[in-house]
């Protein structure tokens, strides 16, 4: 059986809301049980950022009437973009050039019914779906080479026996088209209730990889091991302890000014290594030393851990 959960995380990392739901929801409808945990954690105004996967009209409508604004990615079906694509071509004197993480984006905005779709366009994912989908293409003509040759020659019978079928190949003089490609490469198009710079919005949406590092130290640093319980509580409550703890080990990462843990595995493996030995000379007092105290276990103990040494140490030599 397996449980499907959603995390709410604020621009700033730190998470803000978890629902727990059955394995086989969707995101659509997974979307509708968080909105009725959404306005007891967030002030009215905010932007709520969220994938295709929960790009419905009702989920944004009933965002809207709760007083909230949202930013989401349109889903990608080849002939509502052709439309775009062909408005971002008309309307080019008016597009916006930008640059994040070292890629290259043309912006053209569009407003429908109080909607601001922002058209974008990027060279370097147009020649990186258009290599995916050569290989694609490459890969299922060498599949269709692979079944041609086990195929059974056809055998047809007559008067005087059975007439074997030898297949042939016609050459021609020109080469077959990627049928893969739908002209709508490199494009992507962001939707959202507010009018803001193509950059900033942009921006925001890229960032929304917050919940998504969130879970996954939730599943490689705190382990979320499989959980073998059948009671729906004894479920609820072990998601959300983990959920607690990873909240305090974020909550802490962001208090701290400068901050060397990049994530939660390297924390644990820091905490693993951490140890007190206790030193016996053979002519003196014994004491106790606190080893392997890293800058990592600092950020998140602070002057706390040192606790724990041996004070007295100074005075006994």
């Amino acid at each position: 059986m397996q449980i499907n959960f959603g995390i709410s995380t604020g621009i700033n990392g730190i998470p803000t809301a978890i629902t727990i739901q059955r394995g086989n929801t969707q995101d659509k409808k997974h979307m509708r049980e968080m909105l009725k945990v959404i306005p007891s954690v967030i002030p009215k105004g905010s932007l709520l950022i969220f994938d295709s996967g929960a790009n419905t009209k009702s989920n944004k409508r009933r965002i809207r009437e709760l007083g909230f604004h949202y930013l989401t990615l349109k889903a990608k079906k080849v002939k509502t973009y052709r439309k775009y694509v062909e408005y971002f071509k008309n309307n080019f004197e008016d597009v916006d050039i930008l640059e994040i993480n070292e890629r290259h984006y043309y912006c053209v905005k569009k407003m429908e019914k109080g909607v601001v779709f922002y058209i974008f366009f990027s060279p370097e994912l147009y020649m990186d779906q258009l290599r995916v989908k050569e290989r694609r293409f490459e890969r299922e003509k060498e599949k269709g080479n692979k079944i041609l040759r086990r195929r059974k020659k056809e055998r047809i019978p007559c008067d005087k026996g059975w007439v074997e079928l030898i297949p042939s190949l016609q050459k021609t003089l020109f080469s077959i088209d990627n049928p893969y490609i739908s002209g709508v490469e490199g494009f992507f198009i962001l939707e959202c209730s507010l009018d803001a710079e193509p950059e900033k919005v942009l921006r925001l949406y890229k960032e929304r990889d917050k919940a998504e590092k969130f879970i996954r130290a939730l599943k490689e640093g705190i382990e979320l091991h499989p959980i073998r319980h059948w009671s729906k509580w004894c479920i609820i409550g072990i998601f959300f302890i983990c959920f607690l703890a990873n909240f305090l080990i974020n909550l802490t990462l962001v208090l701290s000014n400068s901050s060397p843990v990049k994530n939660v595995k390297l924390l644990k493996k820091s905490l693993i290594n951490l140890s007190m030995t206790v030193v016996y000379p053979p002519n003196g007092f014994i004491f106790h030393v606190l080893s392997n105290v890293t800058p990592r276990i600092l950020a998140i103990f602070g002057d706390f851990i040192h606790r724990y040494e041996d004070k007295s140490l100074n005075l006994r030599w």
